[in-house]
């Protein structure tokens, strides 16, 4: 088992908990009703003031398809010590919540991947200093908006600007696209942009109508916009009072400075998918996180739980992607989209550009320092297999991977069935002993599998916590699901081939790859329940096999856009423990080469409550 150095913890605040998210934050939030029988658009602008003990009240003022927004001015959150939050959604009347993290640069971002709403919240806390010169220097912004409250008149717009600190951007051109422009990466000038920043950090800031352009053309509306900027002036939000737009500023990378994302960000998106060319808009939203990894030419390792108007459920969404910014800090993919990332990489934002009308928002995680001589970093605890950060669901039978320091002092791996203490060290899940298979203290690493019996509290939260030679450390909190797939790859990094043998036993490799109508088996964790009910960590028995009961299905091919193969067998991987096997059948009119695999699992019968969507290691095919 790999260790990752992607997840180093480095020594900085205290581990993150309620009075961390504590005082006045500016925030914007945009997002679908998807509750009736058609969406509605919210926004709204306004103050969340976190009290530090669990309770928060809001004032500010919103709007809806329909009229005003009503909402709900006082609730309560909490913050686990990973830096997540969750806390009562005060724009869904139902009872819904938001699930965010807090940047180490204190921006918030969240979003309601469990209810009818569709949303993003983005927030930063009020300054007491600022004024117009703490807007100065360049920034590359970005905006979404549902003009009129229609996703069908979706807009997308993306920009750099200069500011001198005196109140103006002079004139702007504004690059974008909208559904009213039949998609077409259009250009338009702003003549004239100014802004005025208050004591708080709140504001406004004004685009004036570019010359010749109809108002159901305009990349970005003509009506001021209510600004609220973090106190260094680095980042800003803005937001039309009575409109249906967001849009983030972000001060350009420093000249010198690496053009690089590296470490672990939480990620938060909103989406218009293609509206225009379907018979209903399609409204996504999510938060997770990213692990970046600069060393891995850019590697993008992340997991998002998205939530979509047409979605029974939220889901998990796991993959993997590549950003290779230029010098300046930027990357368009032209066409699709366009991201800016700033000073010391702690934030990177961006926007669609043609089918997907998208808003998105990085921000780096807060710093874990150790606390106690044996500490188990809240970050991470991961999949054993797919290395997907920290955010991803957790699963009964899943094989995790734990880190930190002084969790381990000595070097094993067990045989099944694994012990429940191996090398003096425990892993308790809810405070019962879990089977463990590997420790090591060379990479300050432990192996243990989730029994099947663990049961989430009313939150949807687990505790783990490690002991090392009668040591406790801290306790970490996470949410369970379902399913949590991954497929082990060769060599063990998540984005490889996967752990994948033909009939007669040997690898699946480049050198040998798979081919049309054969079928293969493939080894991984996460496919939750079987039956006949297996003790965790014992060897599966081989008569009669144990096999998965949450339904799922393996496509072969692009990742997302694959062809399905025909799955022969379903479970636990005979005399092994912890371990899952799956034996599928090859598809035919595969490209030649390296292929994604992709797995989808649901959470009822018919397979449309979506629990899981992993595609991230790969399979050599040839003709």
């Amino acid at each position: 088992m790999a260790s990752l150095s992607l997840l180093a913890i480095p020594a900085s605040a205290q581990l993150p908990s309620n009075s961390t998210l504590s005082g006045v934050y500016s925030v914007r939030y945009l997002g679908a009703n998807s509750g009736g029988t058609s969406d509605v658009a919210v926004s709204f602008s306004g103050t969340v003031t976190f009290d530090g003990k669990g309770g928060f009240t809001v004032t500010g003022q919103g709007t809806t398809g329909s009229g005003p927004l009503t909402f709900t001015p006082t609730g309560n959150y909490s913050v686990l010590s990973s830096g997540v939050f969750f806390m009562n959604n005060p724009f869904d009347s139902s009872g819904g919540t938001l699930y965010g993290g807090i940047g180490s640069n204190g921006v918030i971002q969240a979003s309601a991947t469990e209810s009818f709403f569709v949303d993003l919240l983005v927030g930063v806390p009020q300054a007491t200093s600022a004024s117009n010169a703490t807007l100065s220097g360049t920034y590359n912004v970005v905006s979404l908006d549902f003009l009129g409250g229609s996703f069908l008149a979706s807009r997308d717009a993306y920009f750099s600007a200069t500011s001198n600190g005196s109140g103006s951007f002079g004139n702007v051109t504004v690059n974008g696209t909208a559904v009213s422009l039949n998609g077409a990466a259009t250009q338009q000038t702003s003549a004239g942009v100014t802004y005025s920043v208050t004591a708080n950090g709140t504001g406004t800031i004004t685009f004036p109508a570019p010359s010749g352009v109809s108002a159901g053309n305009v990349l970005i509306a003509s009506a001021p916009k209510i600004l609220a900027v973090s106190a260094d002036g680095s980042f800003f939000i803005a937001g039309s009072q009575s409109g249906f737009d967001m849009m983030l500023g972000l001060k350009a990378l420093p000249s010198g400075q690496t053009a690089a994302l590296n470490g672990l960000y939480y990620s938060s998106y909103l989406e218009a998918f293609d509206p225009g060319n379907q018979q209903d808009e399609v409204i996504f939203s999510a938060f997770g996180a990213a692990n970046e990894i600069a060393s891995l030419s850019n590697l993008e390792l992340y997991q998002e739980r998205t939530n979509c108007d047409t979605c029974a459920n939220g889901f998990d969404e796991i993959s993997s992607d590549q950003f290779q910014f230029t010098s300046n800090g930027t990357v368009n993919f032209t066409g699709d989209s366009f991201y800016a990332m700033g000073p010391n990489g702690d934030i990177a934002i961006g926007v669609g550009q043609g089918a997907a009308y998208l808003l998105t928002i990085y921000v780096r995680t807060p710093a874990m320092k150790p606390s106690g001589s044996v500490f188990l970093n809240p970050q991470g605890v991961i999949n054993a297999a797919s290395f997907a950060p920290f955010t991803a669901q957790l699963s009964p039978g899943e094989v995790i991977s734990l880190y930190g320091t002084g969790i381990a002092s000595a070097e094993a791996t067990a045989s099944a069935p694994f012990p429940t203490t191996l090398g003096g060290v425990q892993v308790l899940i809810n405070g019962k002993a879990a089977p463990v298979y590997f420790v090591s203290a060379a990479a300050q690493q432990i192996s243990a599998v989730i029994p099947y019996d663990a049961v989430a509290n009313s939150s949807g939260l687990i505790t783990i916590q490690v002991v090392n030679n009668n040591v406790q450390s801290n306790t970490v909190s996470w949410f369970m699901g379902a399913t949590s797939p991954g497929v082990f790859t060769v060599p063990a990094n998540g984005i490889s081939n996967g752990a994948i043998e033909h009939a007669d036993g040997s690898l699946v490799s480049a050198s040998s790859p798979a081919k049309a109508g054969e079928t293969v088996a493939m080894y991984l964790t996460g496919l939750g329940i079987t039956s006949p009910a297996v003790t965790a960590g014992s060897p599966a028995p081989t008569s009669p096999l144990s096999k998965t009961q949450i339904p799922f299905q393996v496509y072969i091919g692009p990742c997302f856009n694959g062809t399905q193969a025909n799955v022969v067998f379903a479970g636990l991987a005979p005399t092994l423990g912890g371990l899952y096997q799956v034996n599928f059948t090859i598809p035919s009119g595969l490209t030649a080469g390296t292929n994604s695999i992709e797995i989808l699992t649901a959470t009822d019968s018919t397979g449309q409550a979506l629990d899981a969507d992993y595609c991230q290691a790969t399979i050599p095919i040839s003709q």
